[in-house]
């Protein structure tokens, strides 16, 4: 293998900047494999934190790996960790009084849950389901408030809570929109813009739950989407988006 492609595969030891002090600051600890060194690495809400916070961080962090359809947590359970989704699909939902699921988002690896951490008492609003088998890394809150002092993690926090009311925001607009096409398209247009590529990969009733459309209605769009040359579907539950453009004229036009 090529000094190139070891590298790759380095986690932190990639930044050559200060490969050697994060080394040696890790010398001895259980690092996490699915990082391949600290699970704080580029992650949003701790990126620029000094060394010595991240090897503490580290030291205390716990990880897990959790089956598919396992929960990470349940609804009014007390906020207690960052949760770091090292690698598979966790999916945010809620039940109504009939019992029918809504969900919240569908997460992704490196997708942090941490909503709710710096308030007393705080309590989870939905809970977590594996969508597939997840690796798992959790930072107690008080280990990282005793680490976290610093203008550069402030100020991460507070772009990432504007982040969220964005997120939220734009969700809202969402599930206003009357039109089943337009509100699909404008779902399909929101996964995408935060897809590594131009494929979704989500079952239909994960999709109907999350634009709250029964699941033919679903189904019956996105096959009017294919003939329109939109979207290609690639098996059960994987969408390859063709025409970003169109779908979101559909969006925008009601």
């Amino acid at each position: 293998m090529s000094e190139k492609k070891d590298q790759s595969k380095k986690g932190i030891y990639k930044e050559t900047d200060h490969g050697e002090e994060l080394k040696r600051g890790i010398i001895g600890l259980n690092i996490c494999e699915e990082c391949g060194g600290f699970c704080t690495e580029k992650l949003p809400l701790m990126e620029g934190l000094p060394v010595n916070a991240q090897v503490s961080l580290m030291e205390h962090s716990v990880h897990e790996t959790l089956k598919k359809s396992s929960y990470l947590f349940r609804e009014g359970e007390a906020v207690d960790s960052i949760c770091i989704i090292r690698k598979g699909r966790v999916k945010l939902c809620r039940y109504d009084s009939l019992g029918r699921e809504q969900i919240i988002t569908i997460l992704a690896d490196h997708d942090i849950i941490w909503e709710g951490m710096f308030l007393d008492g705080s309590v989870y609003p939905y809970s977590a389901v594996c969508l597939t088998n997840a690796s798992i890394c959790l930072i107690h809150r008080d280990d990282f408030i005793k680490v976290v002092d610093n203008p550069t993690a402030a100020m991460n926090i507070i772009i990432l809570l504007s982040k969220k009311l964005h997120d939220a925001n734009e969700r809202n607009m969402l599930l206003s929109t009357k039109d089943p096409m337009a509100r699909l398209a404008g779902f399909l247009m929101y996964r995408v813009d935060r897809s590594p590529n131009d494929d979704i990969v989500l079952k239909l009733d994960d999709i109907a739950a999350s634009v709250s459309l029964r699941t033919e209605t679903v189904s019956r769009k996105l096959r009017e989407m294919e003939k329109m040359h939109l979207i290609e579907r690639l098996g059960h539950a994987r969408i390859k988006v063709l025409d970003r453009d169109t779908l979101r004229e559909i969006y925008i036009s009601q």
